[in-house]
């Protein structure tokens, strides 16, 4: 038997444009977090609920189903002026039993606690890039000021998208919790586990986790959605254990396992103005096509280049 419970708040925004999902029947549990500002982040994000919804009851499969509410996205903007610039972010979830699939694109995440506090979810994200390629840590991840900038979100067609999948076995007493980027920027690793040592019920705690990224200054909207098995799987031998993307110290909040991305996801590039309306720092960000790594890069072979001229010149006026 599976328990949920789902909140949502503003926060300091004029509009709330997470949207949030659940069918009992289908086993489909869905959060997704608009783009856009004023009401159009409002409408992709319910679109995307909408649309995933919409083909998983006709049988898609879930990765279908969020490609549908990409190209439907897309559809609405090319037919409406007032909708242009609208995308989401969405993670969703599809149980079957205690068996899960997970598809999301974007920021928004998957943690599952069990017994650990475990993220099985890889963010489309300008600082994940760094991440990957060794330019940042994990604890510079944090505070980096390009943290909210996504490189994939529904409704952006100017590269093909690539909807990423996890999947497991949920347990008994094991939770998945399913959120925005407007709560665990706040609510980090630490605060969770926690609230989770703490835990009465999956109720309170979803409760007290946005409330607690509310009350923190929390400028985004705050969505959380937590989802918890009573039972164990009927088929133990069939149990799947899910990617972990980073694992925290029960202590301290802190990252002690990260895994390596796939190559394949390393190729990614960071779209240009398209989403920096996600950004809540106080500058928006610029990004051109190619990640800012790639322009230090070539910066450095340009003064090594005039270097060796330089020494060159020097070499030939002494002789």
């Amino acid at each position: 038997m599976i328990q949920y419970s789902a909140k949502t708040n503003i926060g300091q925004r004029k509009v709330n444009e997470d949207s949030f999902f659940i069918d009992e029947e289908l086993g489909l549990y869905i959060v997704a977090d608009g783009v856009g500002g004023l009401a159009k982040g409002e409408v992709a994000s319910k679109l995307a609920c909408q649309i995933i919804y919409n083909n998983i009851k006709e049988g898609k499969s879930l990765k279908d189903a969020v490609l549908a509410a990409h190209n439907k996205i897309i559809e609405e903007t090319n037919q409406n002026e007032e909708l242009r610039g609208m995308a989401s972010t969405v993670v969703a979830a599809l149980f079957d039993a205690n068996a899960y699939e997970l598809a999301w694109v974007g920021d928004s995440r998957a943690y599952l606690w069990d017994g650990g506090l475990k993220l099985i979810t890889r963010d489309h994200s300008y600082i994940e890039l760094l991440l990957e390629t060794g330019h940042i840590t994990f604890e510079q991840m944090k505070t980096h000021p390009d943290r909210n900038v996504i490189s994939q979100a529904l409704g952006i067609d100017r590269k093909k998208l690539r909807v990423a999948t996890n999947s497991g076995t949920l347990e008994k007493d094991q939770i998945i919790m399913l959120s925005t980027d407007g709560l665990y920027e706040i609510a980090q690793e630490d605060q969770v586990i926690k609230q989770l040592g703490q835990m009465v019920n999956i109720k309170s705690l979803t409760t007290k986790l946005v409330n607690y990224a509310a009350n923190s200054e929390g400028k985004d909207n705050i969505t959380l959605l937590t989802i918890k098995s009573d039972e164990d799987s009927k088929h133990a031998k069939k149990i799947i254990q899910p990617l972990i993307v980073r694992e925290f110290d029960i202590e301290t909040g802190d990252v002690v396992i990260g895994i390596p991305v796939d190559e394949k996801e390393q190729k990614e590039e960071i779209l240009p103005e398209d989403l920096r309306v996600k950004s809540i720092a106080p500058r928006e960000m610029d990004l051109d096509d190619k990640p800012k790594i790639e322009k230090i890069n070539i910066l450095e072979m340009i003064l090594l280049v005039c270097v060796i001229i330089l020494i060159l010149i020097i070499t030939t006026l002494n002789l």
